[in-house]
């Protein structure tokens, strides 16, 4: 077979092509031409003219439906770096055809900006915030194929962060690489490394003092390296935790997350509630080791209003669910595939015995800012809701009558001579209703007054225990709502007459 036809490109359009960028590579921006050792009028050239659209069949980014002219056209071709344009021609998921017309456009337009002007004088032309979003963003690319021609045994994507540039450093094949720590929080960081590679995951350490030998890429002489983060290779998963009581219904938790694997075993993380929920599991391949945590974590709520705190009822059930040791059975699915990792007993009954304290107290705010419409916020700093709790037993029970099934209310009387105990104690049912004065003090801050009314149409009273109701005897006394009916409290409008006692 004879050789595949290409079109190349003519010398003319090769001279134009590296002209209009100033004779740069249009990707790494590194010059591509020098005057040759030993001479006084020649010049040597490292660059090419790469195709954007491939010049034949089976190359990358090869368009079937362009012409032969189309092909040769000036349109079709990006100047670039001998090393740059190898990679533009020979590796087809390096770039896109539209990366390929972006570094070109972007190649020109600093290549116009710079004409005629000193060395770093472009900077001024960068006035507006379009000008400079689209210098930033040529300087996190050319910074990746600086990077990449550095060491082509990896893919690097730079970002520019707050504090500078970021770089993430993907290897694209086997690699052998060392991390060294020399860091005064030695131990605790090499255990972290160790985690991280045993499990795989994610590892963010600050300030950490490492040096990583194993590629020029790595070396940081230059550069203020202040944050280092390992990332393994995640893939995509929902874990759903089932929590299995001895008798009620499963309660089913869907969270969403990934599944990374190391050199001993794996791990599974997912998050549900906004993050507000975590889960991990963690295990050997050898099944010796399995450890499975849940996290909930309420400094969302800080300052926030009581009655529009985000998850809180789902969370609530949980918590209480985990209040006794419980079987907790575990899936997870990646695509379409479902598996079951296993079931086991989770105690969890003292590890969240303060976040049912928490929730508890919270639960009695709601309830109390849902009836006297306090509008009442958590404060800044969570734990202080358990610090600056207040026992508002007795209040919740009062308003909370109508719902809780309660039929009897207790008060204290003393036999009169007018009215004698005894007289009340044999009348029929009759109605009864007695008002509440309210003031509260949530957090710091005062609400009230308040009139609480409760009311029943059908009460009979009786004694509590035996007692002396002879007059002037103070006796305990039940008020009974008769069957059929039931207390009802609600808030009335307090009037200026009334006074407080």
């Amino acid at each position: 077979m004879g050789k595949q036809a290409r079109d190349d490109f003519t010398e003319p359009v090769k001279r134009k092509i590296a002209e209009r960028v100033n004779f740069h590579c249009s990707v790494c921006d590194a010059p591509t031409l020098g005057p040759k050792t030993g001479t006084t009028d020649e010049r040597f050239s490292v660059g090419k003219a790469a195709h954007i659209k491939a010049a034949a069949k089976n190359g990358p980014r090869y368009d079937e439906h362009q012409t032969p002219a189309e092909r040769k056209a000036i349109e079709n071709g990006i100047w670039a770096c001998a090393t740059c344009a190898d990679i533009i021609d020979r590796d087809p998921d390096a770039y896109s055809v539209a990366d390929l017309l972006r570094l070109k456009a972007d190649a020109e337009w600093v290549a116009k900006i710079r004409a005629g002007k000193p060395p770093g004088s472009e900077l001024s032309a960068l006035s507006d915030p379009t000008a400079i979003k689209r210098a930033v963003d040529l300087f996190c690319s050319r910074e990746s194929a600086r990077h990449e021609r550095i060491d082509p045994r990896f893919k690097v994507g730079v970002r520019m962060g707050e504090s500078g540039p970021t770089y993430e450093v993907t290897a694209k094949e086997t690699v052998e690489a060392q991390i060294v720590v020399t860091t005064a929080d030695r131990e605790r960081n090499v255990q972290a490394l160790r985690d991280f590679f045993n499990y795989g995951g994610n590892l963010l350490l600050d300030g950490a003092d490492l040096r990583m030998e194993g590629s020029p890429l790595f070396r940081t002489d230059g550069v203020a390296a202040t944050r280092w983060q390992f990332s393994s290779n995640p893939r995509p998963l929902t874990m759903t935790v089932v929590l299995a009581e001895d008798s009620g219904a499963p309660l089913f938790i869907e969270l969403d997350g990934s599944g990374t694997q190391g050199n001993k075993g794996f791990r599974l993380q997912g998050k549900a509630c906004g993050g507000m929920l975590t889960a991990t599991l963690t295990a050997d391949y050898s099944g010796g080791l399995t450890d499975f945590t849940i996290g909930i974590d309420t400094l969302q709520w800080a300052s926030k209003p009581v009655n529009r705190l985000p998850h809180f009822s789902r969370l609530q059930q949980i918590v209480e669910r985990l209040a006794v040791p419980i079987q907790a059975r575990i899936l997870y699915t990646h695509g379409e595939l479902e598996s079951e990792f296993g079931t086991g007993r989770f105690d969890g009954s003292e590890l969240f015995r303060p976040l049912r304290a928490l929730f508890g107290e919270i639960a009695a705010i709601r309830r109390l800012d849902e009836f006297f419409n306090l509008k009442v916020a958590l404060p800044a700093d969570i734990t202080d809701v358990m610090l600056r709790q207040c026992d508002m037993t007795w209040l919740l029970d009062l308003i909370n009558l109508a719902t809780s099934g309660e039929m009897e209310v207790n008060f204290y009387a003393t036999s009169g001579q007018a009215t004698p105990l005894k007289t009340i104690l044999a009348a029929p049912p009759e109605a009864m209703t007695f008002v509440h004065h309210v003031d509260l003090e949530i957090y710091g801050r005062s609400y009230g007054p308040f009139d609480v009314e409760v009311s029943c149409p059908a009460v009979g009273i009786h004694v509590v225990g035996p007692a002396d109701i002879e007059a002037g005897a103070t006796v305990e006394l039940a008020m009974r709502a008769v069957e059929g009916h039931h207390w009802t409290p609600r808030l009335i409008a307090r009037t200026p007459e009334r006074t407080m006692v």
